[in-house]
């Protein structure tokens, strides 16, 4: 291998070797779209390594990184057959009773969100802006002022002006 990376990925990819891979992969296993997503892995593992030196033999080294992923790709079918993990996990965690949110905690969220919202209606334009755009939107005090044309100094005079409103508004 050379020691001088290589930056143009035409030099090794090309369409053929992606046909071949694709044909060895599915017939290895037996499954089209499988074999075509470790394909495009085969090509971000060649193109990594390419990156760092060219190899002396693209094709060859293709091939070694789709038989290993290949192999990885059985193995981790053989565990999920035995141990049944064909299950959604995070669907699964929605079905435990624990992570449910009581409906009075829901009702309890709604209305404080609509106490902040009428809060923040009541506001002028300038204040409800500036705390939308530091609150949500995470803008800096400087690129507040930026975009609404104003200084810092006047963000920060807005920004606790709607913040204590909103704050007795919540309170109350």
């Amino acid at each position: 291998m050379s020691a001088q990376p290589l930056t143009d990925i035409s030099a090794f990819w090309t369409e053929s070797l992606a046909d071949e891979l694709l044909r060895f992969l599915t017939g290895r296993l037996k499954c089209p779209d499988i074999a075509a997503e470790l394909t495009h892995d085969t090509y971000l593992g060649l193109r990594q390594i390419a990156e760092k030196s060219q190899p002396d033999n693209a094709r060859a080294m293709a091939f070694r990184i789709a038989i290993n992923l290949a192999i990885d790709h059985q193995r981790k079918t053989i565990v999920r057959d035995r141990y049944g993990a064909d299950e959604d996990f995070d669907a699964l965690a929605e079905t435990i009773p624990g992570n449910a949110v009581p409906p009075e905690q829901v009702l309890i969220s709604q209305q404080r969100l609509a106490a902040l919202q009428q809060a923040l209606d009541e506001l002028p334009q300038a204040c409800r802006s500036v705390f939308l755009l530091h609150g949500v939107d995470g803008l800096t005090y400087t690129q507040i002022a930026e975009r609404l044309g104003i200084s810092k100094s006047q963000v920060n005079k807005l920004l606790a002006k709607a913040m204590a409103h909103c704050a007795r508004q919540l309170a109350d």
